[in-house]
């Protein structure tokens, strides 16, 4: 687990590995400051929460909801749909993201405990991954 503090306020990320069961339990059980996606690299995943959380504070979002604009941004995409496809939670190694309250870590520990998965290593990626990556969300701007 992770935390990143921003001017935006803090961020927790961390790494689990999900069955099919298990995606469909987090997804019920993750509110509103909390997000499940299918990513390569944890950078990217916070990259697109930190875009996704400036846009709502700049009046810049295009989904009605924080969770929904960093799949849009993740994904590079302006459909949720779409995004969802391309990004969402499924079977396998997923990050989940959380953000928008005092402590997100303390948050993301009790989401961890309440659906009993233990958290990947969470490695960097490679920086040529990572600059494509940041390039395709940073595209979403523009769209």
């Amino acid at each position: 687990m992770k935390e990143i503090i921003t001017k935006f306020g803090k961020i927790c990320i961390a790494k689990v590995h999900l069955t099919k069961e298990k995606v469909e339990l987090l997804i019920n059980i993750c509110g509103e400051n909390c997000q499940i996606v299918k990513a390569d690299c944890p950078e990217e995943v916070t990259f697109a929460t930190l875009l996704a959380l400036k846009a709502f504070i700049q009046g810049r979002n295009k989904a009605r909801t924080v969770k929904g604009e960093i799949l849009l941004r993740l994904a590079g995409v302006r459909q949720i749909r779409e995004a969802i496809n391309l990004v969402g939670a499924r079977e396998g190694e997923n990050f989940i993201v959380t953000f928008g309250t005092e402590d997100p870590c303390k948050l993301l520990a009790e989401i961890l405990s309440k659906i009993g998965v233990v958290e990947v290593t969470l490695n960097e990626c490679d920086k040529e991954i990572v600059k494509k990556s940041f390039e395709r969300i940073a595209m979403t701007e523009t769209l």
